[in-house]
């Protein structure tokens, strides 16, 4: 069935204009909504992220992409609690630490050749003249500390935090300062997979771990010093708005992976009238279709090798039936119909895997060569040709039609609900643009 629409296509849909003035004439700046300056650099560097060949967008799409999740994440600040806007994952990285490192990556690559210059000019030309590593701090005194007390919980206890916070691992200097990074420094940024490394005393996943942290600290010291300060809080506030909208978004059951659960989403699907199911299945009736059976022959083989060479020889114009009586193991050679796996039901209370493979064949067609599942028995090869076909359509009473009709009817009203709200926060946000900061580009 059809899979939640990308997020980010739901920004261009709604049609609400916003209440604009056009009185910027600072030629680098393009945009100012409430305490967001956009210039033309941080827009050009939030375009270059979200531009994809795939979903190509222009510079003025990728700017009314940073106003509206504006307006969506100061809405969701201003009205979700606490808890559903910083929901922590235990398994990844911490909010604060994916938005840093978001920050940091953008930067990186919008100025790799100064950075790369700047690298080049300090002490032996790279970062590695810049911090050390405590010679004193070994694999022994590492497992000493962060050894795992408990093989359920990859956690930290309390005491060991302490420890860690105590226990410096590292030191950078940056402009004549020396900067401190603690085992903890390091810990609290790690995910689930990090922190695994770090509780079996992996030393030199610590290492590396220390010299990303010092190649992010060095390029935020550059970008502090280098980059208009308002540029550098519009990409951190931007970044955060991203992650703010999404929580808002999740909130409203319209941001979920497809592994995850979606709470808003199963219980809108609850209140869908079996009206509105009957009228979906009967405006979708195609994407209900099913195979309700298949008269099929096969030929079965025990390796691989000779199954090829079958398949070739029928491409070539061997029939069917003189390629079973030739070559299959399989005791049904012997029937009348040599092969004859006779009519397979979608309704055969015992369906085998031959079944699924016949299913996905259309009339006339040879299949390819299978292999058989591992756990059946004896390995062997199948070729499949299917005589004859019966399509149908799932019953309207089906539980399946009724999972997803339910859940399509949902999901549209709560794209509805969100592009409702998209409207009344456009409709109401005071925005201010450079009409000259984009010529001849829409």
């Amino acid at each position: 069935m059809k899979q939640l629409l990308s997020i980010c296509l739901l920004f261009f849909l709604a049609t609400a204009q916003a209440k604009i003035t056009y009185d910027i004439n600072e030629p680098n700046i393009v945009a100012r909504m409430g305490e967001l300056t956009l210039s033309k650099s941080v827009v050009e560097l939030f375009w270059q992220s979200y531009n994809h060949p795939s979903r190509p967008i222009s510079p003025p799409q990728a700017m009314q992409r940073i106003i509206d999740e504006a307006l969506l994440a100061e809405y969701a600040r201003n009205n979700l609690p606490k808890e559903a806007l910083y929901t922590e994952n235990k398994v990844g990285f911490a909010l604060s630490v994916q938005q840093e490192d978001r920050t940091i990556a953008l930067i990186r690559k919008a100025n790799e050749n100064v950075l790369k210059d700047t690298i080049q000019k300090l002490p032996g030309g790279s970062l590695d003249g810049i911090y050390s590593f405590d010679k004193n701090f070994t694999k022994e005194k590492y497992q000493q500390i962060f050894a795992l007390e408990s093989k359920v919980n990859i956690e930290a206890t309390a005491k060991q935090i302490d420890v860690a916070k105590r226990t410096t691992v590292a030191t950078l200097r940056l402009d004549n300062r020396d900067i401190k990074l603690s085992l903890w420094d390091i810990y609290r940024r790690q995910n689930v997979q990090g922190r695994l490394s770090m509780h079996n005393g992996e030393l030199e996943h610590l290492k590396a771990e220390v010299r990303q942290r010092v190649g992010s600290l060095f390029i935020m010291h550059w970008a502090e010093k280098e980059l208009p300060s308002h540029d550098l809080m519009a990409i951190k506030q931007i970044v955060r708005n991203e992650q703010d909208k999404n929580s808002l978004l999740k909130s409203m059951g319209l941001y979920a992976d497809v592994h995850d659960d979606n709470p808003v989403l199963r219980e809108k699907s609850k209140s869908v009238s079996e009206k509105e199911i009957l009228s979906f299945y009967e405006e979708n009736k195609e994407e209900f279709a099913v195979v309700e059976k298949v008269k099929a022959r096969h030929i079965q083989v025990k390796d691989q090798a000779l199954a090829d060479k079958i398949h070739h020889e029928l491409e070539e114009g061997l029939s069917f039936e003189k390629a079973v009586i030739k070559y299959s193991i399989a005791d049904d050679k012997n029937k009348p119909v040599p092969g004859d796996l006779g009519w397979l039901k979608r309704s055969d209370k015992n369906r085998t895997w031959l079944h699924s493979v016949a299913f996905t064949q259309k009339k006339g067609q040879l299949s390819v060569p299978f292999r058989s599942p591992q756990n059946q028995g004896e390995i062997v090869y199948e070729i499949i040709k299917v005589d004859d076909r019966i399509d149908g359509y799932l019953a309207v009473t089906d539980p399946t039609v009724h999972y997803e009709a339910s859940r399509d009817i949902a999901l549209k009203k709560l794209k509805n609900d969100f592009l409702a709200l998209q409207k009344a926060l456009r409709e109401n946000a005071d925005i201010k643009i450079n009409k000259n900061a984009f010529p001849g580009r829409k």
